[in-house]
């Protein structure tokens, strides 16, 4: 083989760790031994109550997006802290335009006018008015602003042709947000909107979540570096990359441990040194349905076993453990059952190691392009592509690296359904966006 490739396959891992293999407690809820066939939604249930927390730190807002509010945030005083205008007008006392009509004007003495970003001069007499901009302050007892298109000046007086109300045109000195009200809630997510908000706010520092570190194994002596060159029966190592780029999608710091190339005591060895600098590990290419199940012996020789095997179809074997209170989860090789299995189950445990409310896939209409086989003793995840409002299923075979490309989605057949039928409606999950965790409520009046 190349140097550069015999180079990439000497591993660095921390020399001298021994983590003492253990047995599973007997008043944990697994103590009668992992489950061997669950759902998608046994194995969310269980990774969500083995997640553990993360840190909680201070951030400045710039450096803040993406991140997960440790603690909520609230407002220190009354925004904007004073009444403001929505439009170019006059500022009046809304008692004085009443009865105002075009053909019957009221006529106002013009006081002035108001400089945005200055306080209002001095406090508006009776039956008068002063010119305002957009965002300027409203002067003491004024109520309302008058719209230039329902004004007219005339030097020394203003003709107000329409009457308005207490409150018109006017945002109130709190209506944006009050003194200790919540702003953002513990465990929402911050976008760049949102650290808009918060500089709008003057607060410039928040308690957020560290971010989780992800170590990633890949296991198998076919594998080679995506930047080698495979020899016939060899081929090139792609889910380390995938599980980063998806980490980072989530919110959480993906660290690369390479590839096991010699069998247990390679990935035993690896796996420790993981163990001792991340707060979960992923573990891709162990998971097998027959001897070569590497990663579910390695993980019952240090900690213990919480779930091996998944009941749905097409089948996937997936390994969930704890070494040392970390969550240690082995994935099948094939991308596509990768992609679909951090998706479904391991994007779960990234979010609650945040803190966070888990997002879910935002889903969407197509009409079934062929009939979809169901077998209702088992749940199915099928892979699809859209074409013109039609779903269709991809080849599922083995190996296939360009799926990933095309799967625009993915189709799910609960247990007890045998199928769906050509032509029929079903709902196919965006795998290119998730949906918000949960929205503030809007201010109310």
């Amino acid at each position: 083989k190349p140097m550069d490739f015999m180079q990439k396959k000497a591993r660095v891992y921390s020399p001298g760790i021994n983590i003492q293999a253990h047995n599973s407690m007997p008043d944990r809820e697994d103590a009668a031994g992992p489950v061997c066939s669950a759902t998608i939604d046994d194995a969310v249930r269980l990774i969500r109550r083995i997640a553990p927390d993360t840190k909680v730190e201070t951030r400045y807002i710039d450096e803040s997006d993406g991140y997960t509010l440790g603690a909520p945030v609230y407002c220190r005083y009354d925004i904007p802290g004073f009444n403001r205008s929505t439009k170019d007008g006059y500022a009046v006392k809304a008692e004085d335009t009443k009865g105002a009509t075009p053909q019957n004007p009221v006529k106002l003495l013009y006081s002035g006018l108001i400089h945005n970003g200055h306080s209002a001069p001095k406090v508006l007499g009776e039956g008068s008015c002063m010119a305002i901009a957009t965002g300027g302050a409203l002067p003491d007892s004024s109520d309302a602003v008058v719209m230039h298109e329902n004004a007219l000046f005339r030097e020394s007086f203003v003709e107000i042709s329409c009457p308005v109300f207490p409150g018109d045109n006017v945002i109130r000195e709190d209506e944006d947000a009050k003194t200790g009200e919540i702003l953002f809630p513990e465990g929402w997510i911050l976008r760049p909107q949102d650290i808009g908000v918060l500089a709008g706010f003057g607060i410039c520092t928040v308690q957020v979540r560290a971010m989780p570190v992800i170590g990633i194994l890949s296991t198998g002596p076919e594998l080679v570096p995506a930047d080698g060159r495979p020899a016939k029966g060899e081929v090139r190592e792609t889910n380390s990359y995938l599980i980063s780029a998806l980490c980072r999608k989530l919110g959480a710091i993906p660290r690369r441990y390479g590839i096991a190339w010699e069998g247990t005591k390679d990935l035993s060895e690896m796996l420790c040194a993981g163990v001792m600098e991340c707060d979960a590990m992923i573990i891709s290419g162990g998971s097998a349905h027959d001897e070569r199940d590497l990663t579910a012996e390695v993980i019952s020789r240090h900690g213990s076993i919480l779930l091996s095997g998944l009941s749905i179809s097409p089948r996937k074997k997936m390994v969930i453990g704890e070494i040392e209170g970390k969550p240690i989860i082995g994935l099948p090789g094939h991308p596509a059952s990768v992609y679909l299995l951090l998706l479904l189950v391991v994007s779960n445990l990234i979010q609650v190691m945040k803190g966070s409310v888990t997002h879910g896939l935002i889903k969407e209409k197509a009409i079934a392009g062929v009939d979809l086989k169901a077998h209702p003793d088992r749940e199915y995840h099928i892979p699809v592509r859209i074409d013109k409002d039609k779903a269709f299923p991809l080849d599922r075979k083995a190996g296939l690296v360009s799926l990933l490309t095309h799967c625009d989605g993915i189709v799910h057949i609960p247990q007890g359904n045998r199928g769906i039928k050509k032509g029929e409606m079903l709902e196919v999950m965006d795998l290119t966006g998730v949906r918000s965790p949960f929205h503030l409520p809007l201010h109310e009046e």
